[in-house]
């Protein structure tokens, strides 16, 4: 069997991945600034997901199996790695880990033990933000010499208000200061039963977070929190 792979078909696959990487980012970006918390979270691990696969797409000398999901992120960097490209090196191991188990969330039939996860909406937000422009960067560097030709960068000239609304990267604004903002906690805890699974989102009260390069957990509700579901 053949295992090289042409020019033109990572050309193809890593641009396809990209695409639709951006289209699951933008969806995220909405329901997260909406407060739909729980759907937000899984199209952005899912879109980071497509876009660290892109990376690899990219880099690749020969064909490899690449299809593991952010349930199995441990085998997307050993990837990377393996092409010298290992992106995720750079980024939050906070934000992460909130991506592996928002992908775990997806079927709760495939549960096994209780899941928690809690952060601060905005920092959230940034933190996604940040990382799809970092690799957006990466890509348009290694592939083209800067210049990109993916939807992502398009909306950037276009000035789409759904990319740019609450974007602290591309509205210039100083990371630390953006990540200090007065924010929204929120806490997601999901357990199966026997029978019936539980979920519940708890909304916490505006809070100011000092930022030193990981975005701040939140774990405990305080008097001022509400139950979502």
């Amino acid at each position: 069997m053949n295992k090289s792979i042409t020019y033109m078909e990572k050309l193809s696959s890593g641009y396809a991945l990209m695409d639709l990487g951006y289209r699951d980012y933008i969806a995220a970006r909405f329901l997260l600034n909406k407060n739909f918390i729980v759907q937000g979270l899984t199209l952005a691990s899912i879109a980071v997901e497509k876009y660290l696969k892109a990376v690899i797409v990219f880099n690749l000398k020969d064909r490899e199996r690449y299809n593991y999901h952010f349930d199995r992120f441990r085998l997307l960097k050993n990837l990377l790695s393996k092409v010298n490209s290992d992106v995720t090196e750079e980024f939050d191991p906070v934000f992460l880990a909130i991506l592996e188990n928002a992908f775990k969330i997806r079927y709760y039939d495939k549960i096994k033990e209780p899941i928690f996860m809690g952060f601060y909406i905005n920092q959230f937000i940034g933190e996604l933000d940040w990382t799809v422009n970092f690799v957006e960067n990466f890509i348009a560097k290694t592939q083209s010499g800067g210049q990109s030709i993916s939807i992502y960068s398009k909306a950037v000239k276009n000035n789409d208000m759904d990319l740019y609304y609450n974007n602290f990267v591309l509205n210039n604004e100083n990371k630390k200061n953006y990540m200090e903002k007065p924010d929204i906690g929120f806490s997601i805890y999901i357990s199966i039963g026997s029978v019936v699974h539980q979920e519940k989102v708890v909304k916490g009260g505006s809070a100011r977070n000092k930022y030193d390069g990981r975005i701040a957990e939140f774990i405990e509700p305080g008097s001022d929190y509400m139950y979502l579901q």
